[in-house]
């Protein structure tokens, strides 16, 4: 394979949509570290049982991708594999085996980590993207039972409206913000409105303007969608609309309580904000983002659904895992519910 030059590297970096945004100065960083890379059939190209350092964009050739011993897919140049892995950070490797001779380009995690350092757009991107795709897959995967907190905090909710020092301590009670700077959750519960709702009220309804996540601290409610047919009950310490809000979609579904319940309403600008002002917390909640969408990708192969890539009828297509010209593009409309950043409820 010929080595690239600059222009061309960027070229194919631009492929990419989370790249597509960057000035091609900016992009010149990550391009100058791209490495070509060659494989033979059956030669591994990313390892199940290694963290995922890199990931490769795939100039020709089939690649075989594997999660827990289940195939999830098969990728045809163009395309991609790695990507998602690498954004999941502890959610475990995918392994992805050459099927035929393979052209590659592989670009090292540290350089995306250092792009995403330097231009904050970048990360929000990424992090849009994978929301993006995830919403997808959750509108039609079957949604878990409702996991209460453990321990519980409604003994923290009265009559009186909670205090700043409260609203920290519940949000940090989440896996996103667990690890957050103590003055980046303050600016974000300061400008998150409390709302209590009665007994059967519409919180929202399908196509309404999603610019907000709802935090449930006391309370129970569900969301209803495909006509009532389907149902998901959320209650305390489940965030619901966050990842439909941060891709800038319409609600699809219903919000209906089902006993008093008490919220904390945030607008997604305050979440931004706070992503921008603390990047580990970005990169921990899209890696929980990551996380959720691969933890559907695995309960799919279970079932013999591969989840990555083109079905093998359909040469060169581009399916839900596939990383070229329209890889991080989602195979069906955009239109469902976020998940709980703690437990995948939608």
């Amino acid at each position: 394979m010929r080595q690239l030059d600059v222009t061309e590297r960027i070229l194919r970096l631009r492929m990419v949509p989370v790249f597509r945004s960057m000035p091609a100065a900016s992009l010149a960083q990550l391009a100058a570290a791209i490495r070509p890379r060659t494989f033979r059939r059956g030669e591994v190209v990313l390892r199940e049982d290694e963290p995922p350092r890199s990931f490769f964009l795939i100039g020709s050739g089939n690649v075989r991708m594997v999660r827990r011993g289940k195939r999830i897919g098969t990728v045809r140049g163009p395309g991609g594999v790695g990507f998602l892995p690498f954004l999941a950070r502890s959610a475990g490797a995918t392994g992805a085996v050459a099927q035929s001779f393979v052209e590659a380009y592989e670009v090292p995690g540290d350089a995306v980590e250092e792009v995403f350092e330097d231009d904050f757009s970048v990360m929000l991107a990424s992090m849009r993207w994978v929301a993006d795709r995830l919403l997808v897959e959750m509108k039609s995967a079957t949604p878990p039972p409702y996991s209460p907190p453990d321990p519980p905090f409604e003994h923290l909710i009265g009559d009186r409206e909670l205090g700043i020092v409260d609203r920290i301590y519940l949000l940090r009670r989440t896996r996103a913000f667990r690890a957050a700077n103590v003055n980046s959750l303050a600016r974000v519960a300061r400008r998150m409105e409390e709302q209590r709702f009665p007994a059967r009220t519409r919180i929202w309804s399908p196509g309404d303007v999603s610019d907000t996540s709802c935090f449930f601290v006391k309370g129970m409610a569900k969301l209803v969608w495909n006509e009532g047919r389907s149902e998901q009950g959320v209650g305390p310490g489940y965030v619901v609309g966050g990842t439909e809000s941060l891709v800038a979609v319409p609600r699809w579904n219903e919000l209906v309580t089902e006993e008093p319940v008490v919220l904390l309403r945030g607008r997604r600008e305050a979440l931004i904000d706070m992503f921008e002002d603390d990047r580990e917390v970005a990169l921990t909640f899209q890696s929980l983002l990551a996380t959720f969408l691969m933890d559907i990708w695995d309960k799919k192969a279970e079932q013999g659904i591969a989840s990555v890539g083109a079905p093998d009828s359909q040469p060169n297509g581009l399916g839900q895992g596939g990383l070229a010209p329209e890889e991080f593009r989602p195979a069906g409309a955009r239109a469902t519910d976020g998940p709980d950043v703690e437990r995948g409820a939608r």
